[in-house]
Order: C-alpha cells, then structure tokens, then sequence
C-alpha cells in the first residue's frame, strides 16, 4: 500500500512540475491532484494513528527552515489582511471614489504563500529516485515547451501574439498567455539546467546527460529572448555573469564573462533589438503608475490603499489627470516594490522583504548542504533575474508565477533539512 501511495505521490508531483510550466488551468488541477495524493500517502504512512498530513505538516514546521518560513509567511499574510482590514475600517476617497473592497476574494490568493510547505512535505515522502524522476518531468518540459517557444517566435503558433515594431515576428508566451510570464517562469527551469549540467555525467540518468542539457541551455535562452522582454535582456546577462562567477574555476569564469559581454554587444548590434531597447512604448504609462503608487504610500504610509486595491485607486488618479478622451492606462503599479508600497504600505512592504530574506538565509543552508542532485547556485541567481524583472513588473503576485516559486521553495526546503530515504538510508537530496 506504502508503495502504491509513493507511485502515486511520485506521478501527481511530476504532473504538476510539467504543468508549472504549461498553463493556469493545468496548474490548478495538478495542484488539487497533488493535495490529494500528499493527503493519501501521508494516511497510509499513519495508518489508523489520527490524520497523517496534519502531523507531517507540523513535523516540518518544527525543522528550523520549515519553522522560519512558515512564520514569514505568517507574518506577510498578517499585513496583507492588515491593510485590507484598515481600507474597511478607514475607507478613504480617491478623486472622490470610494473603492470596493473584495475581501474574500483578495484574501483567498493567501494560500500560494504557505503552498510550498505542503509541496515539501511530498518531495520529502519520496525516495531518491522519484524525486530524480520528478526533475525529469519539469526539465524534459522546459526542453520541449522551450521548442515550442522558438517556433512560436516565428509561426505564432499555439497563440499569436505580434511584436509591435518587429512584425511578422511573435512574442514568446507559450499556452502562459503573455510573455511576461514566460519570462518570469522559464528563468528557473532554465537557471537549474545550467547548474545542473556542471554536475557529474548520468546524474539526473539515462536521457538527461551533460550533452543535453547544454542543448537544454542553448534552447532556453534562445526562447527566453523570444519574449522580447526589455527587462529581461538585462537581467538574464546579469544571472549569466553571477553564474559563471559563483560556479566556474576563475580561468572558465573569466572566460564565460568575456563572452556573455560579447554575445550581448553583438546582439544589440542588431537594429530590431537597437529598436526595441530604445523603443518608449510604455515607459511613460509605467511612470505615472509607479507616482500614482507613491502617491498612494504618502496618504497612507503604514498599510497603503489596502492589498491589490490600488490598481482601481490608480484608475481614478489617473483618470484625474489624463486630457478627456485620452487612454487612460492604469492596473498595478509595474513594479513589486512600487505595488507593495501602494497597496499595503510600509508594514506590508517589510514583511515581504522579510519574507524574501528568509528564503535567502534558507538558500544559504542549501548552498551548503552536503548533496548531489541540488541547483542551488542556479536557483540563486533565477531569485536575482526574478527580482530585476520586477523592478518594472509586477510578477510576484502572478499566480501562474507563484506556483513555479512554491515549487522552487520546496526543494530548497528538502536540501537545507536533513532527510531520512527510506532507500538509501544517510542520503538527501
């Protein structure tokens, strides 16, 4: 029965690795799919000995790395229901609108913050090989969707999307639905390829070789350049330079700089790229939304508008201040920063620097650990290309987002906490 139970644990994680990747609706239903069997393994584990999951779940949040992330996570959801309760109690006018607070509905997106500790709890139930094998699923996606998204580059196929001022060329947005996803998403597949394929020969087995995730790497960046994300093109040489630093022999490193220097000044050598990077469409939109999210801080510098309530606030700002009959863009604040401050204030802003603090302390204890099959260093500098990007998106709160990074968090969990394999008794991953 315990048997069956990890085969079915083992195919409902790979499942959802693949769909991490896929699409919205597909990351859903493998998220349920996964619950279900964490929530079934963990009861045949228990036995007839009360509810399984319940007291693994408390197991891992006993661990120190479980302990500290699941207060960080505690403490951000305490200022993001703050700053909702405080737009209730002490609604204010913007332009003379009172705004609608949907709390229920604002509120429910809360679980994505406590998700990887349940995604943790799985990979922690299975033996060393499943869990290889749920590697394989997410890297042999990232292999054929990174295809898919060079063809769409030129095809449009599955879902057209055409680059303004680069026509008869299609951004990459795979089944995501817009490039910035993609370019938020595919930087960690991407990133743990790279690090991985430094490692010994055969150890992700038979199919994966060093061979091949080089290809992997080659068609990553190549379909990660397709999304013609701007911010992208500066922060994914800046992650390719802290890699070859952090991972390569001085002599290799150096060398790897010289020649992402170069690629990169013989891509922007190109006059679609010269175009595209000098192009100030959307610049200023971006602009006025981040004022109209400072404006929002000063009112209320302690809890903001209130949690994702300042992309209406923005439109009746700017409204305000848009010529009649001119478009008015408005929505979040393109920024994470920007859009923390704006919606829940300094308390909410900390909180989510402190939430991100821990995961580094963690990433530490992984960089650390005494494993073999583990990218930390990749992950490493996913977090910082992640973190660039957001400087003009909002991408945190992105829930096709927010799975890829429960994902992410619950390895460095697994690696930074020691775990007994009930096949190879001393070892972790």
């Amino acid at each position: 029965m315990s048997r069956r139970s990890e085969f079915l644990l083992t195919a409902a994680l790979g499942f959802y690795a693949v769909c991490s990747l896929v699409s919205m609706a597909a990351m859903s239903i493998s998220a349920f799919l996964v619950l279900v069997a964490v929530f079934y393994h963990a009861r045949v584990q228990a036995g007839s000995h009360g509810n399984g999951l319940w007291h693994e779940l408390r197991e891992a949040c006993a661990q120190n790395s479980g302990k500290m992330f699941f207060r960080a996570s505690l403490a951000l959801a305490a200022t993001l229901l703050l700053s909702l309760l405080a737009a209730r109690v002490f609604p204010s006018l913007y332009e003379g609108h009172a705004l609608r607070l949907q709390f229920w509905r604002t509120s429910s997106k809360l679980w994505y913050l406590f998700w990887p500790l349940l995604l943790w709890v799985g990979l922690k139930n299975l033996s060393t090989s499943n869990r290889r094998a749920v590697l394989q699923c997410w890297i042999w996606a990232f292999v054929l969707l990174s295809l898919i998204g060079i063809v769409q580059y030129f095809t449009g196929w599955p879902r057209p999307q055409v680059i303004p001022g680069n026509e008869p060329y299609f951004h990459t947005t795979l089944f995501l639905g817009h490039h910035l996803s993609v370019a938020s998403i595919f930087i960690f597949p991407f990133f743990a390829v790279l690090d991985l394929a430094r490692k010994p020969a055969g150890l992700l087995g038979r199919g994966l070789s060093r061979g091949v995730l080089i290809i992997a790497v080659g068609l990553g960046v190549v379909a990660l350049l397709g999304t013609y994300s701007r911010m992208l093109w500066v922060a994914l040489p800046i992650g390719l330079l802290l890699w070859s630093l952090l991972s390569l022999p001085r002599k290799w490193a150096i060398m790897a700089s010289i020649l992402v220097v170069l690629g990169v000044g013989l891509v922007l050598q190109h006059p679609k790229i010269q175009s595209r990077v000098q192009a100030s469409m959307g610049v200023g939109d971006r602009q006025a939304l981040w004022n109209a999210n400072l404006e929002f801080f000063k009112n209320r510098p302690l809890t903001g508008t209130g949690w994702r309530m300042n992309e209406e606030a923005s439109a009746y700002f700017l409204e305000a201040r848009t010529p009649l009959g001119a478009p008015v863009f408005s929505g979040h604040a393109h920024s994470n920063v920007l859009d923390l401050l704006g919606g829940t204030g300094a308390l909410g802003t900390l909180a989510w620097v402190g939430w991100w603090w821990v995961i580094f302390i963690i990433l530490g204890k992984a960089l650390h650990s005494p494993s073999g099959l583990k990218f930390p260093v990749g992950l490493l500098c996913a977090f910082v290309v992640f973190h660039i990007n957001g400087l003009t998106q909002v991408n945190f709160w992105e829930a096709k987002v927010q799975h890829q990074l429960a994902f992410m968090i619950a390895w460095l969990l697994l690696w930074a906490t020691p775990i007994d394999d009930s096949i190879s008794p001393g070892k972790t991953l």
